[in-house]
């Protein structure tokens, strides 16, 4: 059972706590290069511990929307290296390193990742940093490290992590490069699945087989997807030919900004509106509401 309930009223900032429940709050829902809706991070809160996945160029923006900052969440997971989804994490490391009494956040990830993590995208604008420390810093200078382990669930690997009362299940994804056909040829990418009873997809190309699977052990799903056919993410189109029980558990995230005028994206398509609760799904992931899961 959820609610979807408002937040920061009066201009209260977010509370990083809750009274035992899990929330998810998407500070973003916007894709790479929208405007509107900041891009696609969320907060995932329960008790006195909290995740932030993701933290994009407009990261650091869609915190302070919610009356919060770099400096007081204190654990991220990033899920891959595309800008709008780490494009912050050097505001992230950076302020927590060189701002007077601050500390050390978290961050959740993969030994795989996090070499590729830093040397590929953070390490040009943070490795060189001090000029006396004797070495090039590491993420680990910048970041606890916490390190999720392998687990299997119905005979496929995952991994998991548990901060806290929050289990982060981590998975694979098949995003990029557009050629690929599995993820043993794609670049790092992953989704989660949340105390085991939230999904949420990560980017991902369309495979249908994984959100049919992960359906039958989700209460909620979040599917990424795009307005147009074609490129790294499943697109309205297909995900529309996903069966009529698998789509009445989801959401959909990551839209462009003309996600509320389908007359401009799917104007002339004989299977379906544009607007998800008309076409049997449960609608659009909303920006800055609090999903709580009791």
């Amino acid at each position: 059972m959820y609610e979807v309930n408002e937040i920061c009223k009066n201009g209260s900032s977010l509370p990083l706590t809750t009274d035992g429940h899990l929330r998810i709050v998407f500070i973003g829902t916007g894709s790479a290069f929208a405007k509107r809706r900041r891009q696609s991070n969320m907060l995932i809160i329960q008790g006195d511990h909290h995740v932030l996945i993701d933290c994009g160029t407009q990261g650091p923006l869609a915190l302070n929307d919610v009356g919060l900052s770099v400096l007081k969440v204190r654990c991220y997971h990033p899920t891959h290296s595309h800008a709008d989804h780490i494009g912050g994490m050097e505001e992230v490391a950076l302020m927590n390193r060189y701002t007077p009494n601050a500390e050390k956040p978290d961050m959740i990830i993969l030994r795989d990742y996090q070499d590729l993590l830093w040397s590929k995208s953070l390490a040009g604008g943070c490795e060189s940093c001090e000029a006396n420390q004797g070495r090039l810093l590491q993420l680990s200078d910048f970041f606890n490290i916490l390190r999720p382990q392998n687990i299997a669930i119905d005979g496929r690997k995952f991994w998991s992590y548990k901060h806290g009362p929050i289990e982060l299940v981590i998975m694979r994804t098949r995003h990029f490069p557009d050629s690929a056909i599995s993820v043993d040829e794609s670049q790092w990418c992953s989704g989660v699945f949340i105390n085991r009873r939230v999904w949420i997809s990560g980017d991902t190309m369309f495979d249908s087989d994984y959100p049919i699977r992960f359906s039958k052990m989700a209460e909620v799903m979040f599917h990424d997807t795009q307005l147009f056919f074609g490129g790294v993410h499943a697109s309205y189109q297909e995900l529309n030919t996903l069966p009529d029980d698998v789509k009445s558990k989801m959401y959909l995230y990551h839209y462009g900004d003309n996600w509320d005028q389908p007359e401009t994206w799917a104007k002339g398509a004989t299977d379906f509106t544009g607007e998800p609760a008309k076409d049997g799904f449960l609608g659009w992931a909303e920006q800055n509401v609090a999903y709580d899961f009791k």
